[in-house]
C-alpha cells in the first residue's frame, strides 16, 4: 500500500471471490534465517515482502548471508552454522518482535559481538523473557530495563538449555531452539501450553535430528542443516480478517487457497465456528512439512463467545480481528487470560477497546479480559496506536459501519500485509487513502 497516514473505508456490498493471501510472516522470518545457517543453496516461494520480513532479509545480509530477491521469491546460498560474520553496523529489527527475539539466539552464541535494535515501539516491548533464559546459560546481553537495544556479547561455550515455559510464547522458545543449535550437547525444552511450531518443522525440513513428544522437544546441537527448497502456505493471520469480513457482511463468500493451517495457528476458526461460523477447508495436504488447506467462509449470524484457556496461544494475533467479530455477534463476548496483548506492538486491549467504544460499541476490560456486547457499528474515527493488527481489524469493522469509518496512522499495515487495501478494492470495497 501507499504511504498514506489514514484510511477511510465506507459499508461494504457483499464480498465474493477468490482471495490471494500472502505469505505467512512466521515462516518468512524463520525461512531467512535458518536458510542462511544452511548447507547448500535454496529458493523460497511466496515469501511475505512486508517491511518486517525484509527486515530480516537485511539483518541476515549484515551478518553475511547471500540472499537475492526477484517478486516473491528468494533464493539463498547458505553459509552454514559457522559462516556468519560480525555485522559492521547495529541491526535494525524494525518493528519485528519475531526479528529481535529469534536473531537474538542466534546472536548470543557466536564468536563475535554485535547490537540489535528496532523502531519506538520495538523498542518499549519486553525482552526479560529470553535474556533471562538465555543469561542462565552463559550467554551476556546488555539491555537498559530489559528492553532495546540489546549488546550482545557472543560466546560460543554456552551451557546447554534446558527450557521450562514460563510465557507461552513460540517466539521464545524459537530463540532458544537457534542459540542451542550451536551448543554442544543435548538441550531440551518443555511447553505447558504448546505454541506454533513452525521452528521445529523448518529444522526438521532441513534434516536437523529433533526430537518431539506432546509437549517436550530435545535436539543435539551442531548438526548440519541442508538446504531444501519451501513454499510457504498463505498466512492465516492475514486471511483472518477477510475471514471474519466474510462473516460479518450480509451474503458475501469467499475462498482463500492454500492457507497455512498448522494445529497450532487456526484457535481463530474454532471460536468463529462455535460462534456459528459457516467456514469450509478443503484440500488439506503438507509442503514443506507444513500443513495446507483451502479455507472457504460464507456470512453467518454470529452469537457471542466465552473463551479462555489453552486456545488463547493459537490465536493471540487474530484477537483483534476476533473482538470485531463480537462486535457484529449477538450477545455479551468475554475473552480471558489476554494480558500477553498489553505487550505487542500496542497495548491491543486498550486500543481495541477505545476504538470499539468511539464507532458504538459497548467495552469492557480488565487487566487480562475483555467484554463486548455486540451492536451496530456506527462509524466515527478510530487511532490504530500505529498498530497493523488494529488498524486492519477496524478496517473490516468499517464494512458494516453506518456510517463512515475513519482509521488513524495506518501506514504500519505494511509491515505484516502490504497488499491488504489492494484486496479489499479488487473485492469491491471503497477505502480512500488521506
Amino acid at each position: 500500500m501507499s504511504s498514506s497516514n489514514n484510511l477511510i473505508i465506507n459499508k461494504s456490498k457483499p464480498l465474493i471471490g477468490n482471495l490471494m493471501i500472502p505469505g505467512d510472516k512466521s515462516i518468512s522470518h524463520r525461512s531467512i534465517i535458518l536458510g542462511a545457517l544452511s548447507n547448500g543453496e535454496l529458493t523460497i516461494s511466496n515469501f511475505l515482502a512486508s517491511d518486517d520480513c525484509n527486515a530480516t532479509i537485511n539483518a541476515m545480509r549484515q551478518l553475511g548471508a547471500d540472499i537475492s530477491v526477484s517478486e516473491d521469491k528468494v533464493r539463498i546460498k547458505g553459509k552454514g552454522l559457522f559462516g556468519l560474520r560480525e555485522p559492521k553496523q547495529i541491526i535494525d529489527a524494525g518493528n519485528s518482535g519475531t526479528l529481535i527475539r529469534l536473531l537474538t539466539g542466534v546472536l548470543a552464541v557466536q564468536d563475535f559481538d554485535s547490537t540489535i535494535t528496532g523502531d519506538d515501539s520495538l523498542k518499549k516491548r519486553p525482552m526479560g523473557r529470553i535474556i533471562e533464559p538465555l543469561t542462565l546459560c552463559g550467554a551476556k546481553i546488555q539491555a537498559h530495563e530489559y528492553k532495546a537495544p540489546l549488546t550482545i556479547h557472543g560466546s560460543s561455550t554456552l551451557k546447554s538449555i534446558q527450557y521450562d515455559q514460563s510465557v507461552a510464547s513460540a517466539q521464545v522458545k524459537s530463540c532458544l531452539i537457534l542459540s542451542a543449535l550451536y551448543i554442544s550437547g543435548q538441550s531440551t525444552f518443555y511447553e505447558k501450553i504448546q505454541t506454533r511450531d513452525h521452528t521445529e518443522n523448518l529444522l526438521e525440513h532441513f534434516s536437523y535430528n529433533i526430537n518431539r513428544d506432546s509437549n517436550y522437544l530435545s535436539l543435539k546441537g551442531r548438526q548440519e542443516l541442508i538446504a531444501k527448497d519451501i513454499l510457504i502456505g498463505s498466512d492465516i493471520s492475514s486471511a483472518a480478517f477477510f475471514i471474519v469480513a466474510s462473516l460479518i457482511v450480509d451474503g458475501s463468500c469467499v475462498e482463500m487457497r492454500s492457507v497455512n493451517i498448522n494445529k497450532f495457528r487456526t484457535g481463530i476458526i474454532t471460536v468463529l465456528r462455535e460462534m456459528g461460523a459457516d467456514i469450509e477447508i478443503s484440500d488439506v495436504k503438507s509442503i514443506s512439512n507444513e500443513v495446507i488447506g483451502n479455507i472457504k467462509v460464507r456470512y453467518s449470524k454470529l452469537k457471542c463467545v466465552d473463551i479462555k484457556g489453552d486456545i488463547i496461544p493459537s490465536l493471540i494475533d487474530e484477537l483483534p480481528i476476533l473482538f470485531i467479530a463480537c462486535a457484529a455477534a449477538t450477545g455479551t463476548s468475554k475473552i480471558s487470560g489476554i494480558e500477553e496483548l498489553r505487550y505487542k506492538e500496542s497495548d491491543r486491549i486498550m486500543a481495541m477497546e477505545n476504538g470499539l467504544k468511539a464507532i458504538g460499541i459497548n467495552v469492557h476490560s480488565s487487566k487480562d479480559s475483555i467484554e463486548i456486547t455486540g451492536g451496530k457499528i456506527t462509524g466515527g474515527k478510530v487511532n490504530s496506536c500505529d498498530d497493523h493488527r488494529i488498524a486492519m481489524s477496524f478496517a473490516v469493522a468499517g464494512l458494516i459501519s453506518q456510517c463512515s469509518l475513519t482509521i488513524m496512522d495506518t501506514q504500519n499495515i505494511s509491515t505484516s500485509f502490504p497488499t491488504f487495501v489492494t484486496i479489499l478494492r479488487e473485492l469491491g470495497v471503497e477505502v480512500f487513502e488521506v
